[in-house]
């Protein structure tokens, strides 16, 4: 009788075990986005803000202590440049400057080159002459500095962060230089430096809204989410029309839990047409989370009308919040919406299509040789591994289902999972020994949680049967 009461609360442990595995692997998908944000690219409108301007126009002054010398004939050629800028005919001075025998010697002259090349968005032509400037005078700090800036414009931030660094140590101070190096820092990973390097070009710049949205995201990164929503609420008012500045704010609201506040942070941004497919679909994502299927589906049809389509990633995840509440023709429509009339679908999708046969009942045969053909394809897919796992565990065939999870086990991603349903197919078949090193071997990878309690229970009856 005794050994019968433990089995049954055992059994309860299970159930409730399974609840936690199954939860934790449908919003996978979800929580590997949050994880997965990307840096924001430094917005457009940071080159046309009136601090970029005032700090680039200030760099065709000469600075004579740590520039090159200027000879009397290249200065004349700069002030009459300098006039035809102040007309607003920056062709002409261009044309000027290149056509001038002086610029193919003088280092001021291919700087003031590349000046105006990148005012005229000819960012290829303006690096090469910032280069052959430091080439004639390698101190040049303007030149470092500017080289810096088109090389952002560019995407070369490896090469930009070397010149900023350079420009520095020359002794620029300017913020817009300090938030450039943040904003390549930031690029990199490197969350203390960068948020130093934003901190301290607000102290000369501290309404230009790229330099607080990079605060906030290198709070988010460390763990100072509260401070980053904060922030992220004045650039918002800054910058209403920006709705990446939205999107950043709401995935931070979601790691806090404060999902609510989440969908009203992008309502704003959706209400003025600026959400994009991404957007768009995170919010469906949180109305399915909030049990408004119906709101859902509107914001859907919404982010697939526009021209450029939601990727397969944040797609997938949508269909995973779908599935757990059961909305299984939404979850059809995703899955059908995304997918490509001709050509290829995409592995996530096939993965989704596949689930949503077997757990909807509608295909389950089908889905499970879906399943197989993806592993075929790739035998270290996880996910594959475990769904599958999952149909064979409930189809009957726990030998099956067993050698799908500890195959599961060997990916990372996986691993922590595939433990606890190895223990449970084990506690089903009364291998309460072999349950247990199982949920050790969990343990090691995820301590702590519903897992520590699973364990408890499990050695309290591996005790008694003994």
């Amino acid at each position: 009788m005794k050994k019968r009461k433990l089995t049954m609360s055992m059994s309860g442990v299970s159930n409730r075990g399974a609840l936690v595995i199954g939860c934790s692997l449908l919003v996978i998908g979800y929580s590997a986005f949050l994880h997965a944000v990307e840096p924001l690219p430094l917005s457009t409108s940071y080159w046309k803000d009136s601090s970029f301007q005032k700090s680039f126009n200030g760099s065709y002054r000469i600075e004579a202590r740590i520039e090159p010398n200027v000879s009397t004939e290249e200065r004349g050629l700069l002030v009459e440049v300098q006039g035809l800028m102040e007309k607003g005919d920056r062709k002409t001075a261009l044309s000027k400057v290149k056509g001038s025998k002086l610029t193919v010697k003088s280092a001021a002259l291919k700087f003031n080159l590349g000046n105006l090349l990148f005012e005229e968005g000819e960012m290829e032509e303006a690096i090469k002459a910032y280069e052959e400037a430091l080439v004639m005078y390698p101190s040049f700090r303007r030149a470092h500095r500017n080289l810096a800036m088109a090389q952002v414009r560019e995407g070369e931030l490896k090469d930009a962060l070397e010149h900023l660094i350079e420009a520095m140590r020359l002794g620029d101070a300017d913020g817009a230089t300090y938030g450039l190096l943040g904003y390549c820092r930031l690029q990199r990973g490197e969350w203390a430096s960068a948020l130093q390097a934003y901190r301290m070009a607000q102290l000369s710049q501290p309404e230009t809204a790229e330099w607080k949205a990079g605060v906030a995201q290198c709070l988010q990164s460390l763990n100072a989410r509260d401070e980053a929503v904060a922030m992220l609420d004045e650039v918002i008012r800054q910058r209403p029309e920006e709705a990446s500045y939205a999107s950043l704010q709401a995935s931070i609201l979601i790691e806090l839990g404060r999902q609510e506040e989440a969908v009203k942070a992008l309502e704003l941004p959706r209400r003025l047409g600026r959400l994009d497919g991404e957007g768009l679909l995170l919010l469906a994502d949180l109305h399915l989370r909030g049990q408004r299927s119906e709101d859902a589906r509107l914001v859907v049809d919404e982010a697939f009308a526009l021209e450029e389509k939601p990727g397969t990633d944040r797609v997938a995840s949508v269909i995973a919040s779908a599935m757990m509440i059961e909305e299984w023709e939404l979850a059809r429509v995703l899955v059908e919406k995304a997918s490509p009339e001709e050509g290829e679908v995409p592995r996530v999708l096939r993965l989704a299509g596949a689930r949503l046969k077997i757990e909807s009942k509608s295909a389950p045969e089908e889905g499970a040789e879906e399943l197989a053909a993806l592993l075929k394809e790739d035998p270290t897919d996880g996910a594959a591994l475990m769904a599958l796992g999952r149909f064979e565990g409930n189809a009957g065939d726990s030998g099956k289902a067993e050698l799908l999870f500890e195959r599961a086990t060997a990916v990372t991603d996986y691993a922590a999972d595939a433990w606890v349903e190895v223990a449970r197919l084990r506690v089903d078949q009364q291998r309460y020994g072999a349950a247990l090193e199982a949920v050790e071997r969990a343990l090691e990878i995820r301590p702590g949680g519903e897992l520590e309690a699973y364990r408890d229970a499990l050695t309290n009856l591996v005790n008694a049967s003994r």
